[in-house]
């Protein structure tokens, strides 16, 4: 494992700033809400109530009746109120127009119809499309972000192509040493960021076996990073902490100290260094609940597959100054998790919940990034993961309706 990026005086003092700290005050609760599993029922109920309200105004609507603002307004109406195919032709409406304000988000408004309508091959074209012709801003970002991820956790394997056309473009906006802006809008992307989304190619590369790309990738990301860039305590850390994943890649999993199992108070507390055909591994800190709600799948998963084997565990962590909740805990008892230290989880470059690793027969960690609340579901992001990367074929759990 190679190490992090020293603590220099200058990011132990961003660490420091009130800003910084802000942000690592309000991260937990940015997680939570991230999820819908999470809202509660008045939360819920007042989301359905304006996706209601949006999708009945778009059904009365006709797209071909507006234009310039008020016809993109429409077309984020209907996305909003999950009526895709008028959201589609709104924003094709107004791209034929050739209106510039909200082009690129017209883009992204059509490329989320078509994923949602199941028409892959158009999303794929039209992110394709988008990238050819308008500027890499912010939006663009984004949205070739979104279908990136979505690609990749549905095995696709256009993620790399987006991937890899993305590559100069994004390399170019980080090279700049500030955040990427928007041309029309409010919207950015933070250096830390920008620097994960442009890494992905690397991470990509790698999952597809091609180690020298990414090699090459990876210098080119690090190249373009400006030495004296002005970045914030948690640009530094999403930097350093995308780097680290990255060079786990490859590495043999070191040995992970357990404090306690939630299995059984008879349960070894330890992770078989017989590591079967392949080990999975859900890191998440203690406050992540639609993680803890992913443990009971993890723990079907593993028994699922014990005949091949392969296991799932569930490493919790609490952070420093944290009080325990045992009203919390008592969920997680009867399941494959496992309680390690903060330090522990940190070692794995830890910021977003839940991290997936995956680990082949020999204890070499193949796989290393955040996962869906669904990835251990039939059909899931893990199964892929491990059939791809690892060669093994994997017994399916029955598919479980997703709570979203």
């Amino acid at each position: 494992m190679r190490p992090t990026a020293p603590v220099t005086d200058q990011t132990a003092a961003d660490a420091e700033s009130p800003g910084a700290l802000y942000k690592e005050a309000m991260h937990p609760l940015d997680v939570v809400r991230q999820s819908l599993e999470n809202w509660s029922e008045v939360e819920l109920g007042a989301l359905s109530v304006g996706v209601h309200t949006a999708h009945d105004a778009c059904e009365k609507m006709k797209p071909e009746n507006y234009s310039n603002d008020d016809l993109y307004d429409l077309a984020h109406l209907c996305a909003f109120g999950q009526d895709w195919n008028p959201a589609n032709t709104a924003a094709q409406r107004y791209l034929a127009s050739k209106a510039p304000e909200h082009r690129t988000q017209a883009y992204a408004i059509s490329i989320g119809a078509f994923v949602h309508l199941n028409a892959i091959d158009l999303a794929v074209a039209t992110t394709q499309e988008m990238l050819r012709s308008q500027p890499y801003d912010a939006e663009a970002a984004y949205a070739v972000h979104y279908m990136k991820s979505y690609l990749e956790v549905t095995g696709d394997p256009h993620a790399l192509q987006l991937a890899e056309a993305e590559h100069p473009k994004i390399i170019d906006a980080l090279s700049k040493g500030t955040p990427l802006k928007a041309t029309y809008g409010d919207a950015a992307v933070g250096m830390g960021l920008l620097f994960e989304m442009a890494i992905e190619a690397a991470f990509y590369e790698q999952y597809a076996g091609d180690n020298q790309q990414a090699a090459e990738y990876l210098g080119d990301v690090e190249r373009a990073l400006p030495q004296k860039a002005p970045l914030t305590g948690e640009d530094r850390q999403e930097i350093d902490s995308a780097k680290l994943q990255y060079h786990l890649l490859g590495t043999e999993l070191k040995h992970i100290p357990v404090i306690r199992s939630y299995k059984s108070t008879a349960a070894k507390g330890e992770i078989d260094e017989n590591f079967g055909a392949a080990t999975a591994l859900v890191v998440f800190p203690d406050w992540c609940v639609q993680c803890k709600r992913m443990m009971p799948t993890v723990t079907q998963f593993g028994a699922a597959n014990a005949d091949t084997p392969i296991y799932a565990y569930g490493l919790i962590f609490k952070q420093e100054g944290q009080e325990a909740n045992p009203d919390a805990e008592k969920d997680l008892l009867g399941t494959d998790v496992m309680e390690v230290s903060e330090g522990t989880a940190r070692s794995f470059g830890t910021t977003d919940y839940p991290l997936g690793i995956v680990v082949d027969h020999t204890g070499v960690i193949r796989f290393i990034g955040v996962i869906p609340n669904d990835a251990f579901n039939g059909d899931g992001y893990m199964e892929k993961v491990i059939t791809r990367m690892v060669g093994v074929q994997v017994r399916s759990l029955p598919p479980i309706p997703r709570g979203d």
